[in-house]
Formats: structure tokens, sequence, C-alpha cells
């Protein structure tokens, strides 16, 4: 069992990038951070749409619908990318 004693502390203010110890935000990664939140927006509701169409609907409309969703999905995943990209080479 270790000691906590130790264990160096860290302070969260020191292990945060300088811009936001200044209280100065990155506005790619809002927007990126935006784009995100409306793809994930967008899927969630193409998995709602096709679970209403997997009860009421024909097969072509299931097929319809999960097309939709397979596309929500790969934007969702790239916009995702997109933004860990971009944290990881700005440091943001």
């Amino acid at each position: 069992m270790s000691n906590p004693g130790n264990h160096p502390k860290v302070s969260i203010t020191s292990e945060l990038p300088l811009a936001a110890k200044l209280g100065v935000f990155c506005e790619e990664k809002m927007l990126l951070m935006a784009n995100y939140g409306a793809a994930a927006a967008q899927y969630h509701a193409s998995v709602a749409q096709l679970e209403q169409g997997m009860i009421r609907g024909s097969k072509k409309t299931y097929a319809e619908l999960r097309r939709s969703v397979e596309m929500a999905r790969i934007i969702c995943e790239a916009a995702l990318r997109e933004l860990d990209d971009h944290v990881s080479a700005d440091g943001c």
C-alpha cells in the first residue's frame, strides 16, 4: 500500500495550457465542439427515426432510414476525429 504523502501534489492550474490559464479560449476548438454537438444530435435524431420506422415502416422505409443513420454516424465520427486531432495538435 502506498503512502499518499509520497505522491507529488499537482495543481490543476499548472496542468492547463497557458491560453486556458489566461482565460483565452481557442475559437477553432469551440467551432469544432459545436460541429460535433450538432453531428451527435443529428445522429441521435436519425436513430430515433429508425426506431420509429422499424415499428411502423416498410422495408423500403427501413432501408432509407438505415442509410440515413449510417451517414449520420460517419459524419459524427468525422467531427469527433477532427476535434480530437485539433486538440492534440494545438494543445488546447
